[in-house]
């Protein structure tokens, strides 16, 4: 019983616990505040994986096939595309979403490290990681996961021109974010069923469930829509 009481506790907002609180409720602008807070918290909760990948490389191939995968499991996958975002600072609600996700799911393609907006993603989740013991499951997407871990080849080549443009803490940030991903045990695709992209989803897709212990696990992948909205 006292359990059950401190567990409800926690579930209520901070104007909840006022001794006042019904006799408040009637005011209007504290019905406003405690509905703000009722929806941040809703939201808060609402996303289980964060998805980070450059748009141009896989948006509209595995990133969209991997997502449709995961949903149809009944995992709750963060969507930049959600109408939610809509008139909202969507930098923020990323960076609010990647803090508050179980797991964060980094697809490393060949033109990630061009991206600054990737690389500041990839240095939340990796800093969400350490303070907030986040999962991190990379799936390395046609490329060498040694050339991601040693920032060689054209991942080095990105983070060179990073380097001019960047102050030094903003690119130390990043490249330790880029090389304790490229160690971090993960799924390289030309490794997986020879390549076979719908193999690796499956396996993605089960071991996500598995961290989240949800019972609805996704045998066969879907196949990509025709016309795909943005992710």
């Amino acid at each position: 019983m006292v359990v059950a009481k401190v567990l409800s506790e926690l579930k209520m907002t901070w104007i909840e616990r006022l001794p006042l609180f019904p006799l408040l409720a009637s005011n209007d602008y504290v019905k406003s505040v405690h509905l703000c807070l009722s929806e941040k918290k809703r939201r808060e909760s609402k996303w289980q994986v964060f998805l980070a990948f450059r748009g141009p490389d896989t948006r509209f191939g595995f990133a969209a096939y991997l997502y449709i995968s995961l949903v149809t499991a009944g995992i709750r996958v963060f969507n930049d595309n959600d109408p939610y975002l809509i008139g909202k600072d969507v930098a923020h609600e990323i960076r609010n979403a990647i803090n508050h996700c179980e797991i964060s799911i980094p697809i490393i393609s060949e033109n990630y490290a061009s991206s600054p907006w990737c690389l500041n993603e990839l240095a939340q989740i990796v800093e969400s990681k350490r303070i907030k013991g986040q999962k991190i499951l990379p799936i390395f997407y046609k490329v060498s996961t040694s050339h991601v871990r040693n920032l060689s080849h054209f991942f080095g080549e990105c983070m060179l021109r990073h380097k001019e443009l960047v102050d030094t803490s903003t690119y130390k940030r990043w490249e330790q974010a880029f090389r304790e991903v490229g160690s971090s045990k993960g799924w390289a695709t030309e490794k997986i069923a020879n390549g076979h992209e719908g193999v690796l989803v499956k396996r993605v897709v089960k071991e996500v469930s598995k961290l989240l212990n949800n019972p609805r696990t996704h045998d066969a992948p879907l196949p990509i829509p025709k016309h795909i909205s943005r992710m």
